[in-house]
């Protein structure tokens, strides 16, 4: 189960990942990141992190995601402010096959558990980045929407933080393996 700080007003712990947060954790999420990246959002990640991010004081993280071009999964782009942005069109899967044929940074995809599950059924996602907490919340969102296709990832990396946090890199190269 996955369940962010802020993406749910009735979730009952708020700011569970405060305690955390450190700059090592936040140094390994930007090279997982890479060099230089444009962002993937549902448009609830976009508005919760569009209410943040162009406040937030500079530093490695502020200045890279503000930076970034955010391709928003939404109906409504003539409401985006915060940019550079680009809305996907009405076809999800399309709009992500166009943008991968492009030369351009890597795409990243952050905070949605409805569109990592659409990337996977559609063979979009090319490795993930899990990062498990050390907490037990005891509710929250899928990781995987029901009717995620079965798949057998390859760990590429791991690296265990000194707050508790795993940091896990998977590949996806295909269906699951059962032999």
């Amino acid at each position: 189960m996955i369940q962010h700080s802020a993406d749910e007003g009735d979730f009952p712990y708020s700011d569970w990942t405060a305690p955390y947060r450190t700059p090592a954790g936040r140094d390994e999420i930007l090279a997982a990141y890479g060099g230089s990246f444009d962002l993937l959002l549902g448009r609830r990640t976009y508005d919760i992190w569009s209410g943040f991010w162009p406040k937030a004081p500079g530093g490695p993280m502020a200045d890279r995601l503000n930076a970034a071009r955010k391709y928003v999964a939404t109906h409504r782009s003539e409401s985006l402010e915060w940019g550079p942005f680009e809305g996907l069109g009405p076809d999800l899967v399309e709009g992500v096959r166009r943008i991968k044929s492009q030369d351009g940074p890597d795409l990243i995809l952050s905070g949605s558990s409805t569109l990592t599950s659409a990337l996977l059924e559609h063979g979009l996602a090319d490795d993930v980045l899990l990062v498990v907490y050390p907490v037990l919340l005891g509710t929250g969102k899928r990781f995987f929407a029901e009717g995620t296709p079965a798949r057998s990832p390859t760990l590429v990396s791991t690296k265990a933080m000194p707050s508790g946090i795993i940091l896990s890199t998977y590949k996806f190269a295909g269906p699951l393996k059962t032999r």
